[in-house]
């Protein structure tokens, strides 16, 4: 699905899009139709009904959108968008009755989809080993959010040997799996890995280094390009300040849009190594977009159109995804402490 599929099919099924600069801005919220029958729509949702909240976390070449939604009963579930649908995402399998949580956040070009689930707590009186999928001493213990892979109609967990906790943030066209380890805590027990392998009975992984032999705590890979030349993802400095980084071929390179940022994160990475993410200066957070021959940092802002017409720029956008096309999803907030709603960013052309 090209750029121009994709606008049409927003536009006509989402409503209205405005532009601003380089970027013609599309809002994604989760949705049934009115149409619909209650058993097809996503989970939480009946017929008409719009989701409260929605975040849009990746994007492959096609045009397929993966994220996370809230219903209105406060319920998180992870969605897939592919050719106009929504559906719901929530993991399951033999040994997992239930959870508390979904989020998809990468989706390749096979559709392979990666992400995160929270478990519910486990019962006290049937105990597992920290090195169980089902282990879930207490919430909210980060030890309870496992990776996801759904591939061919089937979730399998993605855990990293000898931690408990683990975090599946995108997947390549070549199968490795971009994400971070954990253990009881999202700090210093926190470290970018990689899980790699043709199929999820096959996967090796590595991680707790990103730059020879020098472990980084509080890191997450948060993209790369195929093959793993170039990573890209976020870290913890001494002072508690979380800056970008970018791997290249081994070296380790801090990246922060501008010299006053104090928080920046790298979410994605495309194929030719144009990255994005999310940064606060001067107390407003913005998405942004970084192409390869080290020019500025573009921001990307959402805009909108109010009630009155008005063309309105949203108080918080974070930009997660990236696809070879150019395209970028994410989300964004309309006031401070607002609902969130997701949205996807098609560059203008200048022909």
């Amino acid at each position: 699905m090209n750029k121009l599929s994709l606008l049409t099919l927003f536009v006509g099924f989402l409503g209205a899009q405005s532009s601003a600069q380089q970027f013609t801005y599309v809002p994604i919220n989760v949705q049934c139709a009115t149409t619909a029958t209650a058993e097809s729509c996503p989970a939480g949702l009946m017929p008409g009904q719009v989701a409260p909240q929605t975040s849009a976390k990746g994007i492959n070449a096609r045009g397929d959108i993966v994220g996370f939604y809230i219903d209105s009963a406060k319920h998180q579930h992870g969605f897939l968008l592919k050719d106009g649908q929504f559906a719901s995402l929530d993991f399951n399998d033999s040994k997992v009755s239930s959870v508390r949580v979904t989020i998809a956040n990468g989706i390749n070009p096979e559709g392979d989809i990666v992400g995160q689930y929270t478990l519910p707590v486990n019962d006290p009186k049937q105990p597992f080993a920290e090195s169980s999928p089902l282990y879930c001493p207490t919430a909210p213990d980060p030890a309870c959010i496992k990776g996801f892979l759904y591939r061919h109609g089937k979730f399998s967990t993605i855990m990293f040997p000898g931690h408990p906790g683990a975090i599946a943030q995108r997947i390549t066209p070549d199968g490795h799996i971009y994400g971070c380890l954990h253990d009881h805590d999202l700090g210093n027990s926190m470290f970018g890995a990689v899980w790699s392998g043709s199929d999820n009975a096959s996967l090796t992984a590595d991680g707790g280094e990103t730059t020879d032999g020098m472990a980084m705590p509080m890191s997450m890979n948060n993209g790369a390009t195929p093959g793993g030349q170039v990573i890209g993802g976020l870290w913890v400095d001494m002072n508690s300040q979380q800056h970008g980084f970018l791997v290249r071929d081994g070296m380790f390179q801090p990246y922060d849009p501008t010299s006053t940022t104090i928080l920046t994160a790298i979410w994605d990475m495309n194929p030719s190594q144009h990255f994005v993410g999310t940064y606060i200066d001067a107390g407003a957070r913005h998405g942004f977009l970084q192409l390869p021959d080290g020019s500025a940092p573009i921001k990307v802002d959402v805009t909108f159109q109010d009630a009155s017409g008005n063309v309105v720029t949203a108080l918080a956008t974070i930009a997660f995804g990236i696809n070879p096309d150019g395209v970028i999803v994410g989300q964004y907030t309309v006031v401070s402490g607002g609902a969130i709603h997701g949205f996807a960013a098609m560059p203008v052309s200048t022909n």
